[in-house]
Order: C-alpha cells, then structure tokens, then sequence
C-alpha cells in the first residue's frame, strides 16, 4: 500500500484523575507542547478522540442487544496521525524537546495501558457522500 499512514495511541487516564482533568491537562498542557515537534517532523495530521464514560457507557447499553459478545473500549482518548513513514515516530520520540512535552504523562497517564497501532487507511464513504475506491459500487 502507498500513502501515508496512521499511527494511534490510545490512553487511559490515571484513577485517581477525572475524565474532566486528564483532557483539560492533555488539550491545555501537553499539546501546545507536543504541536510544534509535531509539526517539525512532519506529522500532516493529528486528532484526539474522545471517549467519555457517558457516551461509552450509552454504547455498551444498547450494543449488547444485537452484539452481545462485543465489548466497548474503555481508555479515555484515542490519539491519530497521519504520517508520511514510520521514521516520523522515531523522529518525534528523539527530539530534544519531546521529554518536555511528555514530562507530566505518568501523573495523569496509566502507561501501562496504553495500546499503539501504525497502518494503513482507506476511505470508502467521503464527507461528501461520496463512495470512492469500491470497483463495484453504483
């Protein structure tokens, strides 16, 4: 496959933090730092997924009525890039100024936890309502 990848990280929140708190710190503290490195090595985007206990909680409700044996992801958010290369995430994760930006993880990050993911993505169905990339689609 060709293009660029996504790379994911998903994170949990310590306990001992809100849903409220580690998103307030993540958002207000660790991203202005981490957004220039970043956008030094290339990252062409980034999203943060958010998965509050709430909705969460809503999901499992009513998806274990038709998909009982499925479970719901339970970590706080969902972090996405997309990528020119695997290099990049060696790049971020070697500059100087990343351990700045990640000095605070362990007081509101369960590392331990922490799930990551690098491939590929295709999209099928555009904002535009569009469908692209199916040979047999009308």
């Amino acid at each position: 496959m060709a293009g660029p990848l996504k790379y994911t990280v998903t994170h949990y929140r310590r306990k001992d933090r809100t849903h409220e708190e580690f998103l307030k710190w993540f958002v207000e503290e660790h991203l202005p730092l981490a957004m220039p490195i970043f956008k030094r090595h290339g990252v062409l985007e980034y999203t943060l997924f958010v998965t509050p206990e709430d909705l969460n909680g809503a999901l499992k409700q009513e998806l274990t009525k038709v998909r009982p044996t499925w479970d719901v992801a339970d970590f706080d958010c969902f972090l996405e890039f997309t990528i020119p290369s695997a290099q990049t995430i060696k790049d971020v994760m070697s500059d100087p100024d990343w351990l700045n930006a990640i000095k605070d993880e362990n007081e509101w990050c369960d590392m331990s936890r922490s799930l990551a993911s690098l491939g590929y993505a295709t999209p099928y169905l555009l904002k535009t309502g569009e469908v692209v990339n199916l040979p047999k689609f009308k």
